[in-house]
């Protein structure tokens, strides 16, 4: 536990990201423990699991970029790439962003924010399963979600896009993704008030789906291939676990993307914001970057 304190503080002083940081360590232990890295490579750390001054050590090499740390700082999937022998195997990324350690399997619609939102790899994108933990509909009472929509696919789908709409109006209004498990809050009055505006909840919704869907402008606009993003087999159980809580589990996530999708006015095959959807969230200046 020590040790874990003591990352954390590292991490923080030097301003890198203690997820990206932990994934890429857990890539280099799995690396040493099948022989694709070795003490040499090292320069004398023993990386099996569990020994926490190595993995202290490993941190500060990461942060200065000393010896092994240099080929690791970059994250696990360059790093990958440098090692070479198959490591990709144990380079947990999506687009090169380390996946965190909140597991689909559990959260099902994690696998298709980690896949496919405009920043992927972030367990903070508007993963309707995993926003259960503090559900944003008993946090805002306006907040009209489907009734029984984890039973129901298109349910789901309906109930992701609102979420989506919702968080992003969250993060402009510099709340904490956090505040929701603390039950009800005024929180359409408050922006009102805060704003002198008489919104209801559908228009900010909206606005939170304008806000994404210029995300998604942009990241296909910088020639990003959001759409055909896949993740690692491992993070969606394939093979499936053969036993535990997680046993013969498998996460399908691409076809809810396409439904997605369909009702945010995206093309399902390609990702891109249909020109009709643009116009009517007023970003019509977007068009003549995408097409």
């Amino acid at each position: 536990m020590l040790s874990i304190f003591k990352i954390n503080d590292l991490c923080n002083r030097a301003a890198i990201d203690t997820i990206s940081t932990g994934a890429t360590v857990a890539f280099a232990i799995e690396c040493f423990e099948n022989n694709l890295l070795n003490l040499d490579d090292t320069g004398g750390l023993d990386l099996m699991w569990g020994n926490s001054k190595s993995i202290v050590e490993l941190v500060r090499k990461i942060i200065l970029r000393e010896g092994i740390g240099d080929i690791l700082a970059d994250g696990a999937k360059i790093a990958s790439e440098k090692i070479g022998k198959n490591s990709k195997q144990y380079a947990i990324t999506s687009l090169g962003s380390e996946i965190p350690m909140h597991d689909p399997r559990y959260f099902e619609s994690l696998a298709f924010t980690y896949a496919f939102d405009p920043t992927p790899g972030r367990h903070t994108a508007a993963s309707i399963d995993y926003s259960e933990i503090g559900p944003f509909d008993k946090f805002e009472k306006s907040l009209n979600f489907p009734k029984k929509w984890k039973k129901n696919e298109k349910k789901k789908v309906k109930a992701q896009v609102i979420n989506t709409g919702f968080h992003q109006i969250l993060n402009c209004a510099g709340m904490c993704m956090f505040s929701p498990s603390f039950g009800p809050y005024p929180f359409i009055d408050l922006l009102n008030s805060l704003t002198g505006w008489n919104t209801n909840i559908e228009d900010y919704i909206k606005t939170g789906i304008r806000i994404q869907t210029l995300r998604q402008a942009f990241t296909i606009r910088e020639g990003i291939n959001i759409a055909q993003n896949e993740l690692p087999d491992r993070i969606i159980g394939l093979p499936p676990a053969e036993k535990g809580p997680l046993k013969s589990k498998t996460v399908e996530y691409k076809e809810f993307y396409k439904e997605f999708c369909n009702r945010m006015g995206w093309n399902p095959e390609n990702g891109y914001p249909l020109k009709e959807t643009l116009k009517d969230l007023d970003l019509e200046f977007v068009i003549k970057d995408l097409y």
